[in-house]
């Protein structure tokens, strides 16, 4: 086999070959690297051109940077990877399938435009001179590698099932649609996975949630956090909830779901893309500005549809867990994001423990499509995920070259650990930088903004002058391992932010800060191997105050990408109502600094 079918390159251990993985968009386009099963580097395309979710861009910095991190030249590298059956796009069936929805439902002129788009994009020629054409344009005439694909729900499904700590495990891929999947059920037995059940378009929770979403006042695709959080705030109402139930419903079989696209997509679209004038209708009330009030009753009906998409994901669980006899679950698909779902999966009696992917969305699917190729190719599994530390580096030298060259001056504490618990434990709010950036949405204690989540005026105050966002959102708590046990009821090892659990009457009392509406917390675990900074800071957190807890959330402003360099953090930390910043293992004050600063 030649390098350019994939092969090993002249001189390069076949072990020691790369993979690389591109997920386009339109939202969060991302590039990862795998060598040896493994991810070695991953960046969304956001966190370098501080353009949030990078609509529409060609991740060629993020491809660039993993480059870089690998020591590989384009040419160099096995092959390149993308999540989509490019061969279905390009032999006639999803041609054929998207016939067959015009031979269903009354098709709208936007979902036909989008659909011969994807049968063009998403061709096997389509895909090879788009990639190649950006290639181009970065890297000259190179020899370029071959582009490998997978399906899209098989890439989220590999991904989520093969890093979970799990060797057997019911794994649910739920997202807006991948090829002419919306919800596919697998179960994986040693390193194959096996369709249980597949839900096609237009049969979609996603778009559901993003209709909601939108109705609601907020960005689809971005905003359905939001709706998370309001729910929270909501109660039940069963009057909106039977109108919700008009719109998504249980199918005929009382096990898989089904949604009436005449709400979402088939139909007159006056107020947005994402939903019809007949959910208007149906609803009796203006969808809300972007900038309105927030009811009652908004928060009602995101309760009613938080409420549908969980009642939806625990139907397909039960039934796969009963029928094949394995307890563990994983999540895939960019619906996996949902905490709130995640959480009640795993408070069902069938289930024993579940693990969602922490970069389940299409960005994240970079790396899925990386594993699947390397796979392919060399047989290697991944091990179990325990660190998203994959990004660029942050460290001590290099910050201190920028702080010197814009005259700013800093400190470098003895023990810097002891000096960060006791300014949190003061009541300073903290922008931590250490180590690579972590991939996925969520910071985990490389891009943090930390404080002391003992009283609930913290946690306003960050969201107030620091994050500039709306004050019912919550928080959740960078948590020692350890503690566990004392602080949450029925917890599993959520290491990612990937789950909420019922705070015990212990956390309440001693972290307010970090306890959602509903008495939940979505938790970060820390353990010493795969976060040992923020381990270290938490330690000596407990030691000072007793509690070995922080609030922990994204360094970014609202509307904008979680920081990525050093000169991203230094403007944040300015802008904003941040006391102090750490980078590596300097500090930066904007109160006097102490004698002996730099």
């Amino acid at each position: 086999m030649s390098a350019a079918d994939g092969g090993p390159e002249p001189g390069v251990d076949p072990s020691d070959q790369v993979f690389l993985g591109v997920a386009l968009g339109p939202f969060d386009p991302a590039v990862a690297a795998v060598r040896a099963g493994q991810v070695v580097a991953y960046a969304e395309e956001e966190r370098f051109v501080r353009s949030k979710h990078a609509i529409g861009r060609y991740p060629s910095r993020a491809l660039r940077y993993c480059l870089e991190a690998t020591g590989r030249r384009l040419d160099q590298v096995a092959a390149v990877a993308v999540g989509w059956d490019c061969a279905a796009y390009s032999d006639g069936r999803m041609a054929a399938f998207y016939d067959a929805l015009a031979g269903e439902w009354d098709l709208d002129p936007a979902t036909v435009r989008w659909q011969r788009s994807t049968l063009r994009r998403f061709s096997v020629d389509g895909m090879r001179s788009y990639h190649h054409r950006h290639w181009r344009r970065e890297f000259g005439d190179l020899e370029f590698p071959p582009l490998r694909h997978s399906p899209h729900h098989y890439t989220h499904a590999f991904q989520a099932a093969m890093e979970s700590p799990f060797e057997s495990a019911v794994t649910l891929t739920v997202d807006g649609s991948g090829d002419a999947d919306t919800t596919v059920l697998w179960l994986r037995e040693a390193d194959r996975l096996r369709p249980l059940r597949r839900i096609r378009m237009p049969h979609s929770l996603g778009w559901f949630y993003a209709a909601f979403t939108e109705y609601l006042g907020f960005e689809a695709y971005d905003g359905e956090y939001k709706v998370m959080g309001l729910a929270a705030h909501g109660r039940p109402d069963p009057d909106l909830s039977e109108l919700v139930g008009q719109v998504l419903m249980p199918a005929p079989d009382g096990i898989e779901f089904r949604l009436d696209p005449t709400f979402i997509h088939y139909g007159q679209h006056t107020y947005s893309d994402r939903y019809t004038d007949k959910l208007v209708k149906l609803l009796g009330a203006p969808p809300r500005l972007a900038d309105g009030e927030v009811s009652g009753w908004h928060m009602d009906l995101a309760y009613a549809v938080q409420h549908a998409l969980e009642e939806a994901a625990s139907r397909l669980v039960r039934w796969a867990v009963r029928e094949t006899g394995v307890g563990n679950v994983c999540v895939g698909g960019g619906v996996g994001l949902n905490v709130r779902m995640n959480s009640r999966l795993l408070d069902l009696p069938e289930v024993a423990d579940v693990f969602a992917h922490p970069l389940c969305a299409d960005g994240g699917g970079a790396a899925g499509a990386a594993l699947v190729a390397s796979f392919r190719q060399t047989g290697r599994l991944p091990s179990p995920l325990t660190t998203l530390a994959l990004g660029p580096e942050i460290d001590t030298a290099a910050a201190e070259a920028v702080l010197r060259t814009a005259h700013i001056r800093y400190e470098k504490p003895a023990d810097l650990y002891a000096t960060i618990s006791r300014e949190l434990a003061d009541g300073r709010i903290v922008g931590w930088c250490q180590g690579r950036m972590e991939a996925g949405p969520r910071a985990l204690g490389q891009r943090s903004i930390l404080a002391d989540p003992r009283t609930a005026a913290v946690r306003d105050r960050v969201n107030r002058v620091i994050k500039y966002r709306e004050m019912w959102r919550p928080f959740g708590p960078a948590m020692l391992a350890a503690a566990a046990g004392r602080y949450l009821d029925r917890a599993t090892d959520s290491r990612f932010m990937t789950m909420a659990f019922p705070a015990s009457g212990a956390l309440r009392s001693a972290a307010p800060a970090v306890v959602h509406r509903d008495g939940t917390s979505r938790v970060q675990l820390v353990h010493p191997r795969s976060s040992p900074g923020l381990h270290r800071l938490l330690t000596a957190f407990d030691e000072l105050t007793g509690v070995p807890v922080l609030l922990n959330t994204s360094f970014n402003v609202r509307g904008e990408p979680i920081v990525c360099t050093v000169e991203d953090a230094v403007r944040t930390f300015f802008a904003t109502g941040l006391d102090l910043l750490v980078l590596g293992d300097v500090v930066v004050r904007k109160d006097p600094a102490p004698e002996g600063a730099r």
